[in-house]
């Protein structure tokens, strides 16, 4: 049987809306990609941590993996463009868990900028 999960991070709640629409319009599973330090509820500052992510290719540690990955054969990550890019805690979640086999599909939310170079910096990390 094929099974769908959907691992998204968000920070203001725009991307869990879509999440949990989408789950519940399809039948996927959830997963909160959570990060152990949490960012900043001032959006300016956000910012700045976003940027100095980027310029150190940080990877924010993750509070947990998903369980039974396994299991899926589809994998949506949901995500909102930071700094013209996806938040160096999607690499991380990417490069942390064995996605070999599996179909991933980005999406993401943003105000204005697009994708950026959010499709590049996943490709590369990959597996």
């Amino acid at each position: 049987m094929k099974k769908t999960l959907i691992a998204y991070f968000t920070r203001t709640g725009i991307t869990k809306k879509l999440a949990e629409d989408t789950a519940k319009q399809t039948g996927a599973d959830l997963f909160a990609i959570e990060p152990v330090k949490e960012y900043s509820s001032s959006y300016l500052i956000c910012v700045g941590q976003a940027k100095l992510e980027n310029l150190q290719n940080a990877r924010p540690a993750i509070k947990a993996k998903p369980q039974n990955l396994q299991d899926y054969d589809t994998i949506v990550v949901m995500f909102p463009i930071w700094w013209f890019t996806c938040p160096n805690i999607i690499l991380t979640f990417l490069e942390e868990n064995d996605l070999s086999g599996k179909t991933v599909i980005p999406v993401c939310t943003y105000g204005s900028s697009g994708k950026g170079s959010s499709e590049k910096a996943m490709t590369a990390v990959c597996k």
